[in-house]
């Protein structure tokens, strides 16, 4: 119960952070005003994010020691699953949303133009400051800050996400097409969470049939969809040894999204992007999503993000019951 309080509670921080953002970034005389400084601002406080996120991994003992016990299964399972999620979601697109690459309706009269405007975007020079964050981050986090101060990085993620969603939401707001990006996506923006959470599901049982955890182990592990705080403790009581994968698989999810998206971006499609991260769409890896393609893409990532993160507390136990 509690776990569901807190997370509905931050969702909720979360959509209001972004629809103020929005309604601020909207406003003519923001709108008129070239505002440079958002931009390198919002840069400077995803790196700090990041590098923020790798301390804490390189400070947790669990992530460290579970990397040679348990790490190639994890390592299968989570390719394996991102690989699936994103087959699923490039059929969505493409055969039942009828998306061109950039997330636009194909025939549409501004297809060729935002094609062209937002196409510089999705370079792969963001992967290299990302690769250069994580990896200082996390040896930093092990061998050089204290533990008195790494105790303290979830504050800081946590701060750093409430500045970086309002500004990605004036962002939306200072394009000018936040009403019209939402009825472009419509009711169907609930099938990209549907079909992310069946490829990796499908996948990861794939995975299973070469690893001795099995189907069943693999899916529950991989069912916590980037979620690595969460699907540990749900499968605890079940198995230790599948929470160890679960919990090094969904951390291996997060950073390998991370690194992916702008590649994603550029050789696979936009709306693709919200699919690599699963739960943490909505949140951490919101911002490297829209600064590798597009302020509408804020609505397919950050709606997945937030229907996985609600399906994983049901999921995980519903996966563990299985008869098999």
């Amino acid at each position: 119960m509690d776990t569901t309080l807190s997370t509905l509670s931050n969702l909720a921080i979360y959509i209001a952070l972004v629809i103020l953002g929005a309604l601020i970034g909207s406003r003519p005389g923001v709108r008129s005003r070239p505002l440079v400084w958002v931009g390198k601002l919002q840069f400077v406080a995803l790196m700090i994010l990041i590098v923020t996120l790798g301390v804490n991994l390189g400070a947790n003992d669990e992530v460290i020691s579970s990397l040679g016990q348990i790490g190639l299964a994890a390592l299968i399972i989570t390719v394996l699953a991102m690989f699936g999620s994103i087959l699923f979601l490039t059929l969505l697109r493409r055969f039942v949303l009828r998306l061109n690459h950039v997330g636009l309706p194909r025939g549409s009269s501004q297809t060729d133009h935002d094609s062209a405007h937002s196409a510089g975007k999705a370079d792969n020079s963001l992967t290299k400051w990302i690769v250069i964050a994580v990896v200082l981050g996390m040896l930093a986090g092990r061998f050089i800050i204290p533990p008195a101060v790494t105790a303290h990085c979830g504050t800081v993620i946590n701060f750093g996400l409430y500045l970086l969603l309002f500004m990605v939401g004036m962002d939306m707001g200072k394009q000018g097409t936040f009403v019209s990006d939402i009825k472009t996506a419509g009711f169907q923006v609930l099938l990209v969470p549907v079909a992310v959470c069946a490829g990796t599901l499908v996948f990861a049982a794939v995975a299973g049939l070469f690893l001795p955890l099995g189907v069943k182990d693999s899916m529950a592990a991989s069912a916590g969809m980037g979620w690595y705080s969460l699907a540990p403790t749900l499968l605890a009581p079940y198995s230790p040894s599948v929470s160890a994968v679960a919990f090094l698989s969904n951390v291996m999810r997060e950073i390998f999204s991370i690194l992916a998206i702008p590649f994603i971006a550029r050789y696979v499609g936009y709306v693709e992007c919200a699919a690599l991260p699963g739960a943490a769409a909505m949140d951490t890896v919101l911002p490297v999503v829209v600064g590798a393609t597009h302020e509408r893409i804020t609505i397919y990532s950050f709606t997945s993000g937030v229907v996985l993160s609600l399906a994983v507390p049901v999921l995980v136990p519903a996966i563990v019951a299985l008869p098999f």
